[in-house]
Formats: C-alpha cells, sequence, structure tokens
C-alpha cells in the first residue's frame, strides 16, 4: 500500500477523484435525531468541516438547517460539498429522478455536489416508505434490480445539472466493473465499509486505479453495534472493538492522542475519506484533530498489519455480524 505520511495536513483536505477534490474528513446526517442535527451541524461548520452527507429521510430537517445558515452569510452554498442518497426504494431506471428531485426540495438546494446509489441491491417501492416489509415483516426486495440501467439515470441527473458527480455505496469489484464498462459517466465514489480491522486492500486499489475515491463508513469499526446484533440475527456476537487494540493504544500514547484519533489519521494516510457520525462539539473537534501529527512508516505498517480482512467485517457476511445478510437472497447481493 502506497503511503504518504502527512499527506492531508492542510484544513479541511481533501483527496482526488477523476476531476474532482472530494473532502477528506465529512459529517454524515444520517440518523441523527431532529433536535441535535442544528447543533452538529453548526458546529461541524464551524470546525471547518465542508462536506456534509445525507442519507435521505432527514434531507427536510438539514435542508432548513442549511437555508438558515446561508442566509446568515457567514458560508455559501459553493464552500460545501453536500452529498444525497438514491434510496434502495428508488434504484431503478424510471425512480431515480423522482428521488432526486425530492432531496432536492428537501434540502431546498438547485444541485447536490454528488448523488450515490445506496446499494446494488434495490427493494420493492411502496410509496416513499424506507423499508417496505410484507405481511411476515421481511424486507420487500426487488429481485430485478438493474444496475447498468439504473446507472443511466444516474448519468442523466449529472446531465441536467441535479448533480455534479455520482458515486455508490457497497458495490464490490465486479459490480464496479460492470458499472465501468458500460457507463458515459464514471463514478467518483464508493462508499464502504473501512476501518483498521478490515482494511478491503485489494477494492481500495482497485478503486484507486480508476479513479474512484473512497469513503470509509464505520471508520472506528462499530464501537457501538455489539449492543443492537440481536435485532439482526436472534443472537449474541462478540464485537471485538479495535478502539481497545493494544498496538493502537500504545500508537495513541506516543503522539499524546486518542485511539480514535489514531485510526482516523490511518485511514487518511492510507488514502480514504472519512464520515464522521456526531454531533457532540467535544467529539467533532477530536475527531477534526487529526492533522497536526503523522504516523511513521513504523506506525503505519504496524497498522497494517491488522486488517483481519473478511473476520474485521462487522456489516455483512459470513465472518460480519449479520447486519446486512437479509440482503443475501438479493441477486445482487455484495458480500457473497
Amino acid at each position: 500500500m502506497e503511503y504518504h505520511p502527512g499527506s492531508m495536513e492542510y484544513h479541511p483536505g481533501s483527496i482526488t477523484a477523476g476531476d474532482m477534490r472530494i473532502p477528506v474528513i465529512n459529517m454524515t446526517t444520517w440518523k441523527v435525531p431532529e433536535e441535535s442535527l442544528k447543533i452538529g451541524l453548526n458546529t461541524s461548520l464551524e470546525l471547518g468541516y465542508r462536506c456534509i452527507k445525507t442519507l435521505y429521510s432527514e434531507c427536510k430537517a438539514v435542508g432548513a438547517i442549511l437555508k438558515e445558515i446561508f442566509e446568515n452569510g457567514n458560508i455559501k452554498r459553493e464552500d460545501l460539498f453536500i452529498s444525497a442518497v438514491l434510496p434502495a426504494i428508488g434504484i431503478r431506471y424510471e425512480d431515480v429522478e423522482y428521488f432526486i428531485k425530492k432531496s432536492l426540495d428537501d434540502l431546498q438546494l438547485d444541485y447536490v455536489d454528488l448523488y450515490e446509489v445506496s446499494s446494488p441491491a434495490g427493494f420493492v417501492r411502496k410509496g416513499d416508505t424506507f423499508v417496505p416489509l410484507d405481511d411476515d415483516g421481511e424486507v420487500l426486495l426487488d429481485l430485478k434490480t438493474d444496475i447498468v440501467k439504473t446507472w443511466k439515470g444516474m448519468e442523466e441527473q449529472v446531465v441536467a445539472g441535479r448533480a455534479r458527480s455520482i458515486g455508490m455505496f457497497c458495490f464490490n469489484q465486479e459490480q464496479i466493473q460492470r458499472i465501468l464498462n458500460n457507463c458515459t459517466i464514471k463514478p467518483v465514489s464508493l462508499g464502504i465499509e473501512v476501518h483498521v480491522y478490515h482494511q478491503e486492500k485489494e477494492l481500495v486499489s482497485f478503486c484507486k486505479k480508476n479513479g474512484i475515491a473512497i469513503t470509509a463508513f464505520a471508520p472506528l469499526g462499530c464501537p457501538g453495534l455489539q449492543g443492537v446484533l440481536g435485532a439482526f440475527d436472534g443472537k449474541k456476537k462478540i464485537v471485538q472493538s479495535p478502539l481497545k487494540d493494544p498496538v493502537i493504544k500504545e500508537i495513541a500514547k506516543k503522539h499524546n492522542k486518542q485511539p480514535f484519533q489514531v485510526m482516523l489519521r490511518f485511514l487518511i494516510d492510507y488514502g480514504v475519506s472519512i464520515a464522521i457520525k456526531s454531533v457532540t462539539p467535544k467529539r467533532l473537534k477530536e475527531c477534526f484533530d487529526i492533522f497536526d501529527f503523522k504516523l511513521s512508516q513504523e506506525e503505519f505498517n504496524q497498522l497494517c498489519e491488522l486488517d483481519r480482512g473478511e473476520d474485521g467485517r462487522r456489516y455483512a457476511g459470513s465472518c460480519g455480524t449479520g447486519v446486512m445478510n437479509f440482503l443475501e437472497r438479493h441477486p445482487e447481493f455484495p458480500f457473497k
């Protein structure tokens, strides 16, 4: 893995994706309580965050806050990199335009900087219900999802000016290659689970070679995931948090930093951007205070050696926690 110590020293930092520069650290608003959003967004912008990643259901609340921020005049729309997501219920060519227009209306914006397909596996659409269920409580999967055809709809949003770029979440290498073989507008980003225990080295290398920037969700290895596992697979599984790893703790001690700050710094030097999910001012500041120290080559190598491959995956697959395994019967399930 190519190493560039200190390569993202400056604030806010960015990585290259095609002709675009994408902020290397961003705040995600997914599942942030509405009453906490205003504090979180204002705090993050004051600290220097310039990328806001929205999902779908929270866009209306985010839009109202952004409108107020822009009206105050301290930050302009063009100063921010704002992304939105095509939800799983909209992963069909004929639905792409409807859902991006809805997100833009909710966000009170004319365009998003990045529009991302939320998954290669689509859901059946039942109105705007985010996760449609059948009478037995099972997720209604659209087993005829055609990601290549859906991508054509994504490209049309760039042509129409509603999105400046397009990307994807949780696609595997074969699925990305299928898009690359059939697209006229290339994806600029891929959001995947990446952290020190699950480094996705082959996929990250493939994306870098193809000019696709990686955004790491769950950059801390899902330390809070243990408490929700029973809701998905009916039994508890032991999930060791990398925050307690002795190697990480020792490196943190040397730099007078917290283990999570070392983990975030590692990802930046690894060449990926990171999604921060927090609204606590103190934690937002601590997550941003990772540009004032550098990992040595030896430290970087030590952290690379902590990779557990599939055993480190938390969200899906036979070695994961099973959180996304309800998608397994879909033909486009990406973790087979």
